[in-house]
């Protein structure tokens, strides 16, 4: 059990990692936006970005797949397992029993959909950035 609650901190701080490095990246690149220097690099940068978390969304979107299947067999066998227990438990008691049971891979599963959600994040974020970036030059020809 501890192994696994080493391997769930251990994956929790990888994403938080990753996270906090795309976060420095964009906020970067806005802030080059707000001062209008070099916005063909900006430009660049933002699509590249943008491209790179696009495939991080469909690496993650595979994996919460694959981990809601794991999570699914076990639910279902974990249910099996307290449906012919010694002691008759009624279907709350089983589904708390069930849940405890599979704690640990849910947390996963948790941890994964946070971090889909904050690549769709930052994907609308550099998208934003796009049209800015076409504004200000539009502006800057004025």
């Amino acid at each position: 059990m501890i192994e696994s609650k080493d391997k769930i901190q251990q994956l929790d701080e990888y994403l938080i990692q990753q996270r906090e490095d795309w976060t420095l990246k964009i906020r970067t690149l806005t802030d080059q936006l707000k001062l209008g220097n070099s916005l063909e690099e900006v430009s660049a940068y933002t699509l590249s970005y943008r491209q790179i978390l696009i495939e991080h969304l469909a690496t993650m979107g595979n994996r919460i797949k694959t981990q809601k299947g794991v999570v699914d067999k076990k639910y279902k066998d974990k249910w099996i397992e307290y449906y012919s227990y010694d002691y008759k438990l009624t279907d709350k008691m089983r589904e708390k029993f069930v849940e405890a049971d599979i704690a640990d891979d849910t947390s996963i599963l948790e941890l994964l959909i946070t971090q889909k959600n904050f690549y769709e994040g930052s994907i609308k974020t550099l998208d934003n950035m796009g049209f800015a970036i076409k504004n200000r030059i539009d502006i800057s020809r004025l």
